[in-house]
């Protein structure tokens, strides 16, 4: 490896690791990270992160973009960087919600492996399951197989990560499927906020595009909308500010921030099994942490965590494991708990 370049693959190593510890080294320079066809660069300046960029975002979405290529590779060109500064947070937080998405999508990826696949419902007309808040049914209705996952994203204009874990949820319940080629048709939106044409993916628009005839195009002149009055335009204000959503409480933080480390530890435990149980029976230490991570997603908090490494250890013996192999699991999953 050649002086000032750093290089490696994000399965290996985490991202957020390395760039931790060559910001530390108050090193200016450039990661070049990629995942198959897509790619970012992220720029550091004298250690601290200033810019980054993908075909798609600059800045710190940009950043958060790559938290979901968990199997991409990066190369570090140590050089004077000459970039806008378009983010401007510590590399501390930065860091910490990068690391955290990537923990987040790697249980999601689980159930909705590729954002490219096509969501299709399993259930039949009329059949509506239960324990689905609205949110969940609202989605579960577009999900007739024409749209990917990614496109849905930009359909309900939601963050992806957070429309990747309702469908992980409908995934486990088996109320969707994911298939690998488009199929069904649009589903009708009811009362829909902008045109429909607009919410069709853009693959399909270009393609309509390039076989449709050239048309004039004449715009009609329109009258200004007419002027409210002051007091009309202060209660107008008013009802504005009324209606405005609230803002994040410091409890919906801190519950976010309670989730994730569930989450992670989650992780711990399937990982402290696997070293112990054979290779057989990791893809059901693998099930079994799904569906506690559901149940955290629930809402049942460590009562899931608790209730993973029960099951666990329940399975082992079930499936006639050694008697001191089962010691040996149920002797490393306490000290997970002890040493917390």
């Amino acid at each position: 490896m050649s002086q000032g370049v750093i290089q490696g693959s994000m399965r290996e190593a985490p991202l957020p690791d390395i760039i931790q510890l060559v910001s530390q080294g108050g090193k200016s320079g450039c990661f070049h990270v990629h995942q198959e066809a897509a790619k970012a660069r992220i720029y550091l300046r004298d250690g601290r992160i200033v810019h980054a960029v993908t075909p798609a975002n600059e800045g710190f979405e940009a950043l958060m973009e790559v938290a979901l290529w968990l199997d991409g590779a990066y190369r570090f060109e140590e050089a004077p960087v000459e970039v806008p500064v378009t983010i401007n947070k510590p590399n501390a937080s930065i860091l910490m919600e990068l690391g955290r998405r990537m923990d987040e999508w790697r249980v999601i990826r689980q159930k909705v492996p590729s954002v490219e696949l096509h969501p299709a419902s399993t259930l039949l007309p009329g059949e509506v399951p239960r324990g689905m808040n609205s949110r969940e049914a609202s989605l579960l209705a577009l999900c007739t197989g024409y749209y990917s996952v990614s496109e849905l994203a930009e359909l309900t204009e939601k963050p992806l990560v957070a429309v990747a874990k309702d469908l992980y949820g409908l995934v486990l319940a088996g109320h969707v499927a994911l298939k690998g080629l488009r199929s069904g048709r649009p589903p009708k939106l009811e009362a829909p906020e902008r045109p429909l044409q607009e919410l069709t993916p853009i693959s399909v628009m270009l393609a309509k595009a390039e076989e449709a005839p050239a048309t004039a195009v004449v715009l009609q002149e329109t009258a200004p909308p007419p002027q409210a009055l002051p007091e009309a335009q202060e209660r107008a204000s008013e009802a504005d500010a009324a209606a405005a959503p609230p803002k994040p409480s410091t409890a919906a933080l801190e519950d976010s921030q309670r989730m994730i480390k569930l989450m992670n530890f989650t992780q711990r435990i399937a990982q402290a099994s696997k070293h112990v149980l054979p290779e057989q029976h990791h893809e059901l230490v693998n099930s079994l942490q799904a569906r506690a991570a559901a149940q955290i997603i629930s809402g049942e908090g460590p009562d899931a965590v608790k209730g993973l490494a029960l099951a666990i250890s329940r399975a082992a013996v079930e499936a006639g494991c050694d008697g001191n192999l089962v010691r040996s699991l149920n002797t490393q999953l306490k000290a997970l708990f002890t040493t917390r």
